[in-house]
């Protein structure tokens, strides 16, 4: 028997550094909720203060948004899950559900091998994570080592002050907390982009797995002699046919009620994330022509950041699509037509499903595949060229 907790199990720990874990929803939780969706909100009302308290020039505006939209992209990924929790629950009820109903060891097999698929994704990335955030938290520790080259609290400060042009207290001041408020920043939006976004990965990994079962159950049914098969074998194969219609069914169900919910969210999760990535690459524009390499390194992380979430995102989203696709693929390949007329017209549901491909829709328009991530960088350079042509 899977449990579907247990192949989720860094996923879990995930969601409950940051209080998105469905199961333990406690008040000391919901006010961890509000504490971390209060710091990124935060953020991003301090950053925008730029357009209020100064005069504000369009190299200061670029300079604020680049950020600003960067944190506003977390912000947006922690809400979407912080009120969709519900149907996270659900969605886990369910899969736990369909899980425990399978028998067959095969079929078992495959469900841990793209629960592995899942699981291994999760542990890269959170080790990238770690990796971020450990730099985060250890650079200001380091810029008051004694006879360090690397970065000094000079540079530290040029750093804030860049990141945050206007406060709410003074920057030279106080820039210290300003720092900490950052970092704060740094690590709860990092984490809360991986936790959600490999939750999501892990739930459409097992929806693949699903479809492998439903091909598994098709070539299962059809592997017996069709020609020459006695009453009792063409029952088994008609059964073997139903399960493996339902386990379709299913996984269709699943891929698209879970990605309903979290499509509004994701839609604006898109727009801003292409207008982040194109303000990334200006000021990467300029930090080159400035040698500022600090500036440098925070639009580099922004965009890289950026960039390997839209992949990431686009591939589960084609890797869903082909899964369907080979459900079929295995149907036609099948010696369904020297099946008897039972099993044929059996065979003919799948056939006509066949005709409609399983997209994932984001607001009704884009769909997740790699032909939209292509779309994607194509769009953000070009407004990256004209924000560059108009500056010069």
């Amino acid at each position: 028997m899977i449990s579907i907790k247990r192949q989720l199990k860094y996923n879990r720990i995930l969601l409950l550094s940051i209080g998105l874990w469905p199961y333990q929803q406690s008040k000391f939780v919901q006010l961890q909720l509000i504490l971390f969706f209060g710091v990124l909100i935060s953020c991003i009302v301090s950053q925008f203060t730029v357009f209020v308290f100064t005069k504000c020039t369009v190299d200061t505006a670029i300079k604020v948004l680049s950020a600003a939209l960067y944190v506003a992209m977390c912000t947006i990924q922690y809400n979407s899950f912080r009120i969709n929790i519900h149907i996270v629950k659900q969605l886990l009820d369910e899969l736990d559900h369909i899980f425990k109903e399978l028998t067959d060891e095969n079929e078992i097999t495959i469900l841990k091998e793209y629960g592995k698929t899942a699981e291994r994704f999760t542990i890269i990335i959170m080790m990238i994570n770690c990796v971020n955030l450990t730099s985060l938290i250890l650079m200001p520790i380091v810029a008051y080592i004694p006879g360090n080259i690397f970065i000094n609290e000079a540079r530290l400060q040029h750093v804030v002050q860049n990141m945050m042009p206007a406060y709410f207290v003074n920057e030279k001041q106080y820039w210290h907390i300003i720092l900490l408020h950052l970092i704060l920043v740094g690590i709860i939006g990092g984490s809360a982009v991986v936790a959600t976004g490999m939750m999501l990965v892990g739930y459409f990994e097992h929806a693949c797995g699903m479809f492998k079962i439903a091909s598994y159950r098709i070539k299962k049914a059809l592997m017996t002699n069709v020609k020459s098969v006695k009453l009792k074998d063409e029952i088994i194969i008609h059964k073997e046919i139903i399960l493996a219609i339902d386990i379709h069914r299913k996984a269709i169900k699943f891929s698209q009620y879970m990605f309903s919910n979290f499509q509004g969210s994701h839609f604006w999760l898109l727009i801003v994330g292409v207008v982040c990535l194109s303000l990334n690459l200006y000021g990467i524009s300029e930090t080159m022509l400035t040698n500022d390499v600090e500036q440098f390194i925070t639009h580099f992380v922004f965009i890289s950041a950026t960039f390997v979430y839209f992949f990431i995102a686009n591939y589960i989203g084609q890797k869903v699509t082909n899964h369907n696709e080979h459900v079929f693929f295995t149907v036609y390949n099948v010696r369904w037509y020297v099946a008897s007329l039972h099993v044929q017209k059996l065979i003919l549901f799948l056939l006509q499903r066949g005709t409609k491909t399983v997209y994932l829709y984001l607001g009704g328009i884009f769909m997740l595949s790699f032909e939209l991530l292509a779309t994607l960088t194509k769009a953000s350079i070009s407004y990256f060229t004209v924000v560059y042509s108009m500056q010069q």
